[in-house]
């Protein structure tokens, strides 16, 4: 009798030791199914926001560089022409991922095989139909995305860009490729953000192989800190020239630092109406 409980005891110790295994294998494994769909990070993370700095994106820009007064004008004037510069060369370049990217966040994932989600839509840009594919597959601690578009007669399935965020989907990045004609790395973007703070960061990089302009960037910040919350550095890898911006969101004064221009590291400002004035 002994040795029969004997044997009934380790049956029961083998079972346990094997759900045991089967428990924690499930729990470690990729491809496990997960309960619920990974969040698409904020369009913040992929989109930079140059509507925050003063009148670079209203028509009265233009205006105010032609008026009378714009010799008054002269550091506000400095720091948005980079800004626009910007704004206008990823607007141009980045239309189409862009695009795509805000659109995914109309569409509801479908679970595929391998534990991934597959967000698949089409978008209109340019003109013409885009088909999208964004994969989010979750990794140990946080989410890989991948974003393949079709544009038919033309490419299928390039892989524009990459990415990763964490869990609480407070930082990640971006890594895109310039475009399927010409398919290599183009531009890494860096973010960070805090909600509960109301604050955030993002970094746009110019990763291009063997480009003179490789190294160049552009960091935008929004922070709590007073007087100024905003800023901009602007880095031109082939000038070694770096740009420095701070600026109110609420009260549009600010300041714009660059000794090459100025020939000083001082700052030079503007007020409220983005007449030059002395900085305090």
């Amino acid at each position: 009798m002994k040795r029969k409980r004997d044997f009934s005891k380790m049956i029961f110790i083998f079972i346990l030791l094997n759900l045991f295994v089967f428990l924690s294998c499930s729990e470690n494994d990729p491809t496990t199914p997960a309960e619920q769909s990974p969040d698409i990070p904020p369009q913040t993370t992929f989109i930079m926001d140059f509507s925050e700095f003063p009148d670079t994106t209203s028509p009265a820009l233009f205006g105010k560089i032609l008026s009378p007064d714009t010799l008054h004008r002269t550091n506000w004037q400095w720091a948005a022409s980079h800004v626009s510069f910007w704004n206008t060369i990823l607007t141009i370049t980045l239309a189409v991922p862009v695009a795509a990217f805000g659109e995914a966040f109309n569409h509801e994932p479908v679970q595929q095989p391998d534990g991934s989600w597959l967000w698949s839509y089409s978008v209109f840009v340019g003109g013409a139909v885009h088909t999208a594919k964004l994969f989010g597959k979750a990794v140990g601690n946080g989410v890989e995305w991948r974003m393949l578009l079709t544009k038919q007669g033309f490419y299928e399935d390039f892989e524009w860009y990459t990415g990763f965020s964490n869990l609480p989907l407070t930082e990640g990045n971006w890594t895109l490729n310039k475009d399927p004609n010409d398919p290599v790395p183009f531009l890494y973007i860096g973010w960070h953000r805090d909600p509960q703070q109301n604050t955030a960061d993002i970094k746009y990089t110019n990763i291009v192989p063997q480009a003179p302009a490789n190294g160049s960037y552009i960091f935008y910040g929004k922070t709590n800190d007073d007087p100024y919350n905003r800023f901009y550095d602007i880095y031109g890898q082939e000038e070694s020239r770096l740009i420095n911006i701070e600026w109110s969101y609420e009260n549009l004064f600010g300041r714009v630092m660059d000794p090459l221009r100025f020939g000083d590291t001082d700052w030079h400002c503007w007020n409220e109406q983005l007449f030059n004035v002395d900085c305090q």
